[in-house]
């Protein structure tokens, strides 16, 4: 059973320090001009953005939150780490190549694990000021200021809508293949979970694994929404697992998703 962020380590004004967060973070990644993109040890880009907003994010939260540990793409961490019973989960710019290169798909994110499930989480899209929120059963969308709820669709056969990154793999596009009568959009980042939270799409399938602070906040966001995120045998993906990859899953605006469809598509 999930449990509520019902304890001595958060307070009040959480939500409100986290918007000013997530605002301050995305302020940075607006003003820097010089990208200093350089290569880590595999193989992936940082620039300057990624390790500055790593390093605001963590001394704001580990201020603010002491007692609660932050692993971050950017930090030093093992495998152990994301088996604590809370912790933040920081993605500083997830699509980093898309913000070297100038366009708008990239995010901040930061999430709240508690005993492996994802508590609370707030994504942040700069190029067009918006910012995504969900904690317990309240998602929300704040839009240059003016905010408003948002909660998933209701899932229809005759109408499906798949999200996924324009830059999907063959194993993705075979699945997608089978599914007959399906509408495909492309999001890059985790607006892709944000945008199944908005209930402007059924579901992403995400058939190789990738790192869990690439989809926390997101999938927060998506399980306030009313939606849910299942591993491939059908069970609620839990990030209290040993090292940092997801594994293959499917984020889905309703489980009948899973029952109606991908069970059977999988099995093909």
């Amino acid at each position: 059973m999930r449990n509520d962020i019902s304890d001595n380590l958060l307070d009040a004004n959480l939500k409100n320090n986290l918007f000013l967060l997530i605002k301050d973070c995305m302020s940075i990644a607006l003003k820097i001009v010089d990208i200093q993109e350089s290569k880590k040890k595999d193989g992936t880009i940082i620039t300057k953005a990624d390790k500055d907003i790593h390093s605001l994010i963590t001394k704001r939260l580990s201020e603010l939150y002491p007692n609660i540990p932050v692993i971050s793409e950017e930090g030093k961490f093992d495998k152990n780490s994301f088996s604590q019973n809370i912790y933040w989960l920081i993605d500083p710019i997830d699509g980093t190549s898309s913000f070297a290169k100038g366009y708008d798909g990239y995010t901040v994110n930061i999430a709240l694990i508690k005993n492996g499930f994802p508590e609370l989480g707030i994504v942040g899209n700069p190029p067009t000021n918006t910012i995504w929120y969900g904690e317990k059963n309240e998602a929300v969308v704040n839009i240059k200021g003016i905010e408003k709820k948002i909660a998933v669709k209701r899932f229809t056969k005759d109408n499906l809508e798949i999200v996924i990154s324009k830059n999907y793999d063959s194993v993705t596009k075979s699945f997608v293949d089978k599914i007959t009568n399906a509408n495909i959009k492309y999001y890059s980042s985790s607006i892709k979970f944000c945008k199944l939270a908005e209930g402007k799409a059924d579901f992403y399938p995400r058939l190789h694994s990738i790192s869990k602070w690439d989809i926390g906040a997101g999938d927060a966001i998506l399980r306030a929404a009313g939606g849910t995120i299942l591993n491939e045998d059908g069970k609620e993906l839990l990030y209290n697992t040993s090292g940092k990859n997801t594994g293959i899953f499917f984020a889905l605006s309703s489980k009948k998703i899973w029952k109606d469809l991908i069970r059977f598509k999988l099995k093909k």
